[in-house]
């Protein structure tokens, strides 16, 4: 549990990066999966794309936490408790495992599709992105 007075965990500088490369390492996917569509396999490009938008689904909602956790530091009246919520954890571990996924399958791209320096540097958004999550993860999960 965080010491009383901390910032809460969703209002870090980390949860905005995490944020803001979540939403551009989504739309990387999208366009790079449009762009290299026909030379792969169409299943991975519709699989690809579909993890795009559970990513860019998922880096809007931390966005979200993210303005409403700055937010709510200033409200005098606070409604609800800010610290060690079940959706807290949770976020940080799709953080990681929708970040996870993604740069695998811009390995799985950049192997066999046309643009492997673009897949490989949008599998490195990703990668920074897992590495925030981990940062980022609450103090009761870490050892």
């Amino acid at each position: 549990m965080p010491a009383l007075g901390d910032p809460p965990n969703y209002s870090t500088p980390r949860t905005l990066g995490l944020a803001v490369m979540s939403v551009l390492g989504a739309l990387a996917h999208f366009t790079l999966g449009a762009l290299d569509y026909e030379h792969v396999s169409r299943y991975l490009g519709l699989a690809v794309m579909l993890l795009a938008g559970l990513l860019l689904v998922y880096g809007v909602l931390t966005l979200i936490r993210y303005v409403e956790a700055i937010t709510s530091m200033e409200d005098p009246h606070a409604r609800t408790p800010m610290y060690d919520t079940p959706h807290e954890r949770l976020t940080y571990h799709l953080g990681v495992g929708l970040n996870g996924l993604a740069a695998a399958s811009a390995l799985a791209w950049a192997v066999g599709g046309e643009l492997p320096v673009w897949h490989l540097a949008a599998g490195a958004a990703n990668l920074f992105a897992v590495w925030l999550a981990w940062l980022t993860r609450p103090v009761t999960e870490r050892p």
